[in-house]
């Protein structure tokens, strides 16, 4: 009998095993650079890296600064990912010694980080995935070596890191399985996606996103919803109240999100943005702004 047995999985759960299991399988991270850098209690530096940016904290403590966001304070055995790129400054709470890198998506059959959140934080990755904490260590043991395929090594390895980061996201349900393999099946409704995810504000409609898919009104609602599991409309909409989370979250006021979005009025937004969380937008940010506070968790999302 062979070492490895296959499970057979519930019912309930299987349908979403798969969609994480052909995400994976279709990830190919290839590694543009990886390094580590000590910094005192008190020191501040900037990260300008190229590509899909990661950090974990080795030891230490840090606070990672994104321009209009929260700062993301960070301990020991901590992991981000920035799927998105984008400079932030490091700060560091206590001496901290960090291990990073950059990676692109290499031949993955069209997937794109474009529906990714900006930030992908994993906090506590050494103490619930320490096969992979240990496996980002290897690779800062591999790059000091200078042995013979040391690059290649460390290539594999950050491939293997990458693709839990993801598997996390998408398993605490932070993430679409369905959307990722749309995109890579249909490039037509992949083009729709990313440009949603681009330019949420954008007055779209069925009929002009139909448009980008090169397909009719009907047609291209129909393969969306099939594809994706919710209808254009709904979708746009999810899109944005995520948009106007992180809008409100640092201190926009809600004309300036109402606008930015694309709604005609505040009155507009308001009413969709309480059929999505419950709340209204001005009280929903009065509470985020607390220490520690969880506004999405006031109520449970009305259904639009």
């Amino acid at each position: 009998m062979s070492a490895i047995e296959v499970v057979t999985l519930p019912d309930a759960v299987d349908g979403a095993q798969r969609g994480i299991d052909r995400v994976l399988e279709r990830l190919r991270w290839r590694v543009l650079e990886f390094g580590h850098r000590e910094l005192a209690a008190g020191a501040v530096t900037r990260d300008d890296g190229r590509g899909i940016r990661f950090h974990y904290v080795a030891d230490g403590a840090v606070e990672l600064r994104r321009e209009r966001d929260e700062p993301l304070a960070m301990q020991a055995g901590d992991f981000v990912m920035l799927p998105l790129g984008g400079s932030v400054e490091l700060r560091a709470s206590r001496a901290v010694r960090l291990l990073s890198g950059s990676l692109a998506l290499d031949d993955s059959d069209g997937f794109t980080t474009t529906a990714m959140p900006e930030v992908l934080f994993t906090c506590g990755f050494r103490m619930h995935e320490p096969i992979f904490a240990s496996l980002i260590e290897t690779m800062h043991a591999e790059a000091a070596s200078e042995r013979a395929g040391s690059g290649s090594v460390i290539e594999r390895l950050a491939d293997v890191v990458a693709s839990a980061a993801v598997r996390i996201w998408l398993e605490r349900g932070c993430g679409s399985a369905r959307e990722w393999l749309a995109a890579a099946r249909d490039p037509h409704l992949g083009r729709v996606i990313e440009a949603i995810h681009d330019d949420p504000g954008s007055p779209w409609t069925v009929e002009s996103l139909a448009r980008l898919a090169r397909a009719s009104r009907s047609q291209f609602a129909e393969q969306f919803r099939d594809a994706v599991g919710d209808t254009p409309a709904r979708y746009l909409t999810r899109v944005r109240m995520e948009r106007a989370e992180r809008m409100l979250r640092t201190g926009a006021a809600v004309a300036d999100v109402a606008y930015r979005l694309g709604y005609e009025s505040d009155t507009g937004f308001s009413r969709a943005f309480r059929r999505h969380f419950g709340v209204a937008p001005g009280t929903w940010r009065r509470v985020a702004v607390r220490p520690g506070a969880r506004p999405s968790r006031l109520s449970e999302p009305v259904p639009s």
